[in-house]
């Protein structure tokens, strides 16, 4: 009787556990297209990239340029004899546009934002500007949670890539990042 006791126990429960199981997996609602916005601390602490939401002709724009560089002037023993100088965007491909200052750069442009099969927010169909090569790679964002960026940056084929994560951090006007001598780490306490 008592074996038959647990098989009844376990027959009722069951139906219980699998609706607390289906609802701990099931998606939470997606971020909003807005949840991007705002100011990123890129992985190693060197810059924060201002991402802003514009209204564009098709909807809107997800543009990121730099706010802060953590080296901002290029070094006294500057190989190319810009020692104590603003640093530029010397390496674009473009000669007439080397000389634009990295701040305020765009680094980032044409991100769309969609809901994903598995309801994930992503900001996909992007390009990334990588300032030491000179050039633009295909991109896409999500956010891992409200303070953490997912920038996977690739050439055509999404696979093959790389994955870095940002960090929201205040807007560096108000509050520029520390980083004590050999160190890339915000003290966030």
């Amino acid at each position: 009787m008592r074996r038959w006791i647990g098989v009844i126990a376990f027959a009722a429960l069951l139906p219980v556990c699998m609706t607390v199981g289906q609802a701990a997996e099931t998606p939470a609602e997606p971020m909003p297209p807005e949840a991007i916005e705002g100011f990123w601390e890129i992985d190693g602490g060197g810059a924060v990239i201002h991402i802003q939401v514009e209204d564009g002709p098709d909807g809107a724009q997800f543009p990121g340029r730099i706010a802060w560089l953590e080296d901002d002037h290029y070094p006294a023993d500057d190989d190319q004899g810009m020692g104590g100088a603003p640093v530029v965007d010397r390496h674009n491909p473009d000669p007439s546009r080397r000389d634009q200052p990295m701040l305020g750069l765009q680094m980032i442009k044409d991100l769309d934002y969609h809901v994903t099969d598995n309801d994930r927010a992503e900001w996909a169909d992007g390009r990334v500007y990588d300032s030491d090569r000179g050039r633009w790679f295909d991109c896409y964002i999500w956010l891992a949670d409200a303070n953490h960026l997912k920038l996977h940056g690739y050439i055509g084929f999404r696979p093959l890539g790389r994955t870095t994560t940002w960090t929201r951090v205040p807007d560096p006007a108000d509050s520029p990042p520390y980083h004590p001598a050999g160190s890339h780490s915000r003290d966030r306490s």
